[in-house]
């Protein structure tokens, strides 16, 4: 890539841009460009590029060595999962299933009890709501509400939410860097208005999924709360053993 567009703020853009090569190209250990090289080569200024290692430094995709430069984490194919969260789209694609998503309702309202404890704020703060179904070769499988703070993303449309992922507009849209999602995932039941948004009997077993996202300065900017379909959706989780 030899340039950079002029669109979001440029070191959100290199950023963007470097992640996806240490995903993709490199491994750990490996080292990047250094600051002349890397402002040379997509016309931006050293400050520029500075700002954009430090925020790779902070996702723990890279490590910086006073007088050596900047190398690829031991984590970083782990700290890019992190960064990446959960993502509905992704996982289906990886399947090789199309996913599409339907805007149930979009609209801004006053966080309740639930969600201002969530995410941190005061009861009565205005949050985003939305409210969608995710099916994957037309299928319902997942239905929930998402609710973000409006302060930290202005100007937010249903058009944005209909077309582009959750974490691409958190993070590519607004420059919010993700530290941390933690999950709740419980058994439970499906009431009436639930499935017959998911195509399955009042009562079938469902996953119902609370999940809160953290950004790297220690805000929550993110609570989502989900039902799934127990027949065709699976949570899995890796455990590593140090």
């Amino acid at each position: 890539m030899a340039s950079i567009r002029r669109r979001h703020s440029l070191h959100n853009q290199l950023y963007d841009v470097l992640r996806e090569k240490i995903k993709s190209d490199m491994a750990p250990g490996d080292a990047l460009p250094s600051e002349r090289q890397l402002s040379e080569r997509y016309g931006l200024s050293r400050t520029t590029v500075r700002i954009a290692l430090a925020d790779l430094e902070a996702a723990g995709l890279v490590v910086r060595r006073h007088g050596k430069g900047t190398f690829v984490s031991d984590a970083a194919q782990g700290a890019t999962d992190l960064a990446l969260c959960y993502s509905f789209t992704d996982e289906m694609r990886a399947m090789g299933k199309v996913p599409q998503t339907r805007i149930v309702s979009f609209g801004v309202v006053d966080a309740t009890k639930e969600v201002s404890s969530a995410l941190g704020v005061r009861l009565g703060t205005p949050v985003y709501d939305v409210f969608r179904l995710r099916s994957a070769d037309g299928d319902p499988m997942l239905l929930g509400h998402s609710y973000l703070p409006v302060a930290t993303f202005p100007n937010l449309t249903r058009e944005e939410v209909a077309t582009r992922s959750m974490y691409e507009i958190i993070e590519g849209g607004y420059g919010q860097r993700i530290a941390s999602a933690a999950e709740e995932v419980r058994a439970g039941t499906a009431v009436a208005s639930d499935a017959r948004a998911l195509g399955i009997a009042e009562g079938a077993a469902v996953l119902e999924i609370a999940r809160v996202s953290t950004n790297t300065q220690g805000e929550k900017i993110e609570y989502t709360s989900s039902v799934a379909r127990g027949d065709k959706f699976k949570y899995r989780m890796v455990h590593h053993r140090a």
